[in-house]
Parts: C-alpha cells; structure tokens; sequence
C-alpha cells in the first residue's frame, strides 16, 4: 500500500510511545517529588544497631544504606529527566518523518507527473502476450 496512509500509521504509532514515555516520566518524577520518596525512606545510624559492640559495623551499615538510597534517588530523578527528552525526541522523529515524507511524495509526484524531455521514448511493446518471448 502506498500514499500517506501509510506513514501516519509510522508517526500516529511513534507518537504513541512519546506519549507513553512522557507519561512514565511523570510517574518517576511524582516518585522522586513524594515526600516519603525524598527524605521518608533515609535511615538513621539507629536503625542499623544490634548491640553495644557493634558501633563501628552500624555506622558502616547505616552509612552503605544511605549512600545506596541516594544513588537510587538520583536514578530515578534521572529517569525522570531522560524519559521526558526521549518522548520529545519520539515527537521530533515523528514530525520530521512527516516533513520529509510529504516532500518525497511531492518530488515523485514532480518526477511522474512530467512526461521526459530528453527526447527518450518508451520501447515499442512487442507483440508477444504475457511479456514471454516467442520460440
């Protein structure tokens, strides 16, 4: 099938996943901006004790927890960011094909539509039926 059908079923289909990638950066960016998200799910030393020897391992503890939880804080306020951008990237893609595909269409309607000026002409058509040639 040909004719711009079947582009805007490509670019309704690419701006469909923009909007699918929009929509999960807004959900990474309520994550991140959730209260218990931010600061609700830190630690303190306290939670990581299990006795009075044990200062030096729940410090450690306590320490490799939080620097965890804020390298998945700063995951997800980067997904958040990069999901945005690649559902505007989606939409750019999906305009530009738009562009260039109407303009394609436009030149091949130029190139066919103008019968050829340098004289060539079609071969005669041979009077052999189903183009197969005779014995």
């Amino acid at each position: 099938m040909t004719g711009p059908t079947t582009t805007e079923v490509v670019t309704d289909n690419v701006r469909k996943e923009a909007d699918k990638w929009r929509d999960l950066s807004d959900e990474m960016s309520a994550v991140y901006a959730n209260p218990v998200g931010n600061a609700g799910l830190e630690l303190g030393i306290t939670a990581f004790f299990i006795g009075p020897t044990e200062h030096i391992a729940t410090a450690l503890h306590s320490e490799a927890y939080n620097g965890f939880y804020a390298e998945v804080q700063n995951l997800v306020k980067s997904a958040a960011t990069e999901w945005l951008q690649l559902g505007e990237a989606l939409d750019r893609m999906a305009d530009e094909f738009d562009r260039t595909d109407q303009t394609a269409a436009a030149d091949l309607e130029a190139i066919y539509a103008e019968p050829a000026t340098n004289g060539a002409q079609a071969p005669a058509a041979e009077g052999h039926a189903g183009g197969q040639q005779g014995d």
